[in-house]
């Protein structure tokens, strides 16, 4: 899948009223379509099939800090066993919202083969924090 196409998807299945919630409670993203996690988590099965572009896919829509689908979706694309420490941090870093740390820490970051020690290097986030929570919950 390309960027447009998972564009499109979120267009189609937009839910204007969530996505006026979730503006109203405050989300820093200028575009939030209002799509839910099981929806988020059907394009991102589809999206997966094509494993030789998804890294790419996932740092892109990762990048793509304004609008909150293209964040979320990004945690379900990216491969655990390729993703550096480095990129992991930076991750954490720039997380903008606790859903987003949640579903980060939960589809991405307790899959990685370093997460124990990722959790005591980062400082006190949002990320951290689900992250702590997701090992704790696996243990």
């Amino acid at each position: 899948m390309t960027i447009q196409e998972i564009k499109k998807e979120f267009f189609a299945m937009r839910n204007g009223m969530l996505g006026d919630t979730l503006r109203k409670a405050g989300m820093p993203y200028a575009v939030i379509f209002g799509l839910n996690i099981p929806q988020l988590g059907e394009i991102a099965r589809r999206a997966q099939e094509d494993t030789a572009e998804r890294d790419a896919l996932a740092r892109e829509l990762w990048a793509d800090t304004k609008v909150r689908e293209s964040r979320l979706l990004a945690c379900w694309l990216f491969n655990p066993q390729t993703l550096g420490t480095d990129e992991a941090k930076e991750m954490m870093a720039s997380v903008q919202t606790r859903e987003e740390a949640d579903i980060l820490a939960f589809r991405l970051l307790r899959r990685l083969p370093y997460a124990a020690d990722l959790a005591s290097e980062v400082p006190d986030t949002y990320a951290r924090e689900a992250l702590l929570r997701n090992l704790a919950a696996l243990a």
